[in-house]
């Protein structure tokens, strides 16, 4: 499998920086191969926010990955996400990656609309996924992450982006099942390991710090990654964020089945390194000695917050009454 990952310089969100630099990087990490076929851009919408946030992909690097991809031949486009909550209208309008798809003449698909199953013969804690339809009617799916801290599992990226595939509400059935840290990490693997991504393409021009994926601060990083090996790429951004990458419950995983790679020092840079464009102080996630998720966002400030939030509110209506 290829180990290739591109670092490229990319410093604005300018439509024609971002198509120049996301074409640098895909020439210098090779494998795009999408020529004649169906294509799904899998972007991250985690929670449909306003792309100032950066808790989504940017809309315009869409655009830009939408134009890339079509120019390398792609006979049909197709772009979605299901975040945890998705109504059947759900059109990724505050994100605006609805009409940044719509702009760039993709199509976009309601992830909820049919599920099919998808088998996973190797896989650790998972036999059989039920995920999105749209995943039987593509040639090739990319992963089009954005490069984060995660509250409960430190940072997520390409590989994490694609529990997005499994619709709305259906993925609290695998957030209960997989409680443990390292289980849902496993079970994230698996459904890499079913699904076979072809791509990804990370946005990592501003990310975000502190207490992703939604509620941390955003981040300039000035970078546009690319791979056709999914753990790679994510094995490359959390070296950038300064994050012990083989502690990353993911990655870690990964490396174990040794199907993208076996060891972090294998991954080949033809631009960039991680070590050319490091960020030492870059906020992150603390290492946690539990190993529940549940149990963590219960006790995160996040959580904190947002209840104090509430009660402030009760406590406002209650004092008008």
């Amino acid at each position: 499998m290829n180990k290739k990952v591109a670092i490229e310089c990319c410093p604005s969100y300018d439509p024609n920086t971002v198509y120049a630099a996301l074409k640098q990087a895909v020439e210098a990490s090779g494998d795009l191969d999408v020529a004649g076929k169906t294509v799904l851009l899998k972007p991250n919408i985690v929670s449909d926010m306003p792309p100032e946030k950066a808790a989504c992909t940017h809309p315009k690097f869409l655009v830009a990955a939408i134009r890339l991809v079509r120019e390398m031949g792609a006979h049909r486009i197709l772009v979605g996400d299901s975040p945890g909550f998705q109504k059947s209208s759900f059109t990724a309008k505050l994100s605006g990656l609805g009409e940044a798809a719509r702009l760039g003449n993709a199509e976009w698909v309601d992830f909820t609309q049919a599920k099919t199953e998808i088998a996973c013969p190797d896989g650790k804690v998972v036999k059989t996924f039920t995920v999105t339809k749209v995943v039987d009617e593509v040639d090739c799916i990319i992963s089009l992450p954005k490069l984060k801290t995660h509250e409960l599992m430190y940072f997520t990226g390409a590989m994490k982006n694609l529990f997005g595939v499994i619709p709305s509400v259906a993925k609290s059935r695998y957030h209960v099942r997989f409680q443990a840290r390292m289980a849902f990490a496993s079970m994230i693997v698996d459904l890499n390991l079913a699904l076979k991504p072809a791509y990804a393409l990370m946005d990592a021009i501003t990310g975000m710090e502190g207490l992703g994926p939604t509620a941390g601060t955003p981040r300039h990083i000035g970078l546009v990654l690319s791979s056709s090996n999914v753990l790679a790429i994510d094995l490359a951004a959390s070296d950038i964020i300064a994050y012990p990458a083989d502690k990353i419950p993911v990655n870690s995983d990964g490396l174990a089945r040794g199907v993208w790679l076996s060891y972090r020092d294998n991954i080949e840079y033809p631009l960039l390194s991680p070590a050319d464009v490091r960020i030492p102080d870059y906020r992150k996630i603390p290492f946690k000695h539990g190993k529940s998720q549940l149990w963590d966002l219960i006790l995160s400030p996040s959580a904190h917050a947002i209840d104090k939030a509430k009660r402030k509110i009760r406590s406002a209506v209650a004092s008008r009454v």
